[in-house]
């Protein structure tokens, strides 16, 4: 999963930077161009309200794209590359020779811009390339230097989830609250992630972490309406390991969303039990769950008994907080918790029981999540 985030995160910048490039040459010959990746989806255009669109003719047309340059529909089509494994078309209104000097000039400057990545990007593009691994450490150290970064300062990653493509709208409303010209670093990563390179100051504590995580979940939610989940990596004391923070923090929301169904805020460090078990093999686990949760079982586990149970959890095994809070009378919560023990063979009451149910609990959400 993780790679697959870096390679959305690599194409998405330098498909970023290819519309930089248009944007300023376009400008001057005021060509109509277009740059279509090779399924045909429109990624950089002299129009931006074209971007997104689709040309099915481009991953339709086998012939086509084997052809490094062709003309269809009154348009010059050019083939280039911007790595090995990469490639793009180039399409310009037009099928005359000064049409078709301009698509060489600029596929031209797209390989130059691409041979001096590190030279053309701004600071949070550095960050950002780093953290996804698409530029050396070397490239790195001197980018640093370039722009007196601090290396040293203690940093952490929160990482942003949607459940839609709403990230860049996020991105945008988050630069009030974490400008360019602050310590921090705010990153759109792809169109459903955010990268926030967070500076922490002395001691700072886990809480306070959940707690700016918990504020940037809800102010997202209250002012764009948008879902989001909310991953936070380890600390760390170089700039150069925020990659693992950022690692870290998508590994959070994974396991995070797997267990804690009731939050959205997900800290890697506290998730210990979690990381554990999401490496247990689905075999084993499964094994022993069915052991547990069986059909007597199923029957039992109503939508009151599951509420009844969390919120015997929630409050420390405590029986008056837990029935004060449900509005039910204590020997109520007792003839439930004796019923589920008459079922299971463990009395929820005790804690070496209570720990082994939860422990099947979270083993048998994680196979329903497989």
């Amino acid at each position: 999963m993780i790679a697959g985030n870096v390679e959305v995160g690599e194409k998405m910048i330098r498909e970023k930077r290819m519309q930089s490039i248009l944007d300023k040459v376009v400008r001057n010959i005021q060509a109509d161009t277009d740059i279509l990746d090779i399924e045909g989806n429109v990624v950089a255009s002299s129009d931006k309200s074209r971007i997104g669109s689709h040309n099915p003719y481009i991953k339709d047309n086998a012939a086509a794209q084997k052809e490094d340059k062709f003309i269809f529909a009154g348009r010059t089509y050019m083939k280039f590359q911007t790595n090995i494994d990469d490639s793009y078309y180039l399409s310009m209104r037009g099928t005359n020779k000064a049409v078709r000097n301009y698509c060489l000039l600029i596929i031209a400057l797209i390989e130059l811009y691409m041979k001096s990545t590190t030279q053309r990007m701004d600071r949070e593009d550095i960050v950002c390339a780093s953290m996804l691994g698409q530029i050396s450490d070397l490239e790195f150290q001197e980018a640093i230097r370039t722009y007196n970064i601090e290396v040293t300062t203690p940093r952490c990653v929160f990482a942003i989830k949607t459940e839609g493509k709403e990230a860049a709208q996020i991105h945008e409303m988050m630069l009030n609250l974490f400008p360019k010209h602050m310590q921090d670093f705010l990153l759109l990563i792809d169109s459903q992630t955010i990268g926030l390179v967070k500076t922490i100051i002395d001691d700072t504590d886990d809480e306070e972490l959940i707690q700016l995580g918990a504020a940037i979940e809800n102010t997202i939610l209250s002012e764009a309406s948008i879902k989001s989940y909310i991953g936070i990596g380890k600390i760390k004391n170089s700039i150069y390991e925020i990659r693992d923070s950022y690692r870290e923090a998508l590994k959070a929301i994974n396991i995070g969303m797997t267990y804690e169904t009731n939050n959205r805020v997900y800290l890697y460090e506290i998730l210990l039990l979690e990381r554990f078990l999401s490496e247990v093999p689905t075999n084993i686990s499964e094994k022993y769950y069915k052991h547990i949760f069986n059909e007597d079982f199923q029957k039992t586990l109503t939508d009151e008994m599951m509420i009844t149970i969390e919120k015997f959890f929630e409050n420390n095994l405590n029986l008056s907080e837990t029935s004060r809070q449900l509005y039910i009378h204590r020997n109520t919560l007792v003839y439930r918790l004796d019923k589920i023990q008459k079922v299971l063979g463990l009395d929820l009451r005790n804690f070496h029981d209570a720990v082994t149910f939860k422990i099947m609990m979270m083993l048998e959400r994680q196979n329903r999540e497989c």
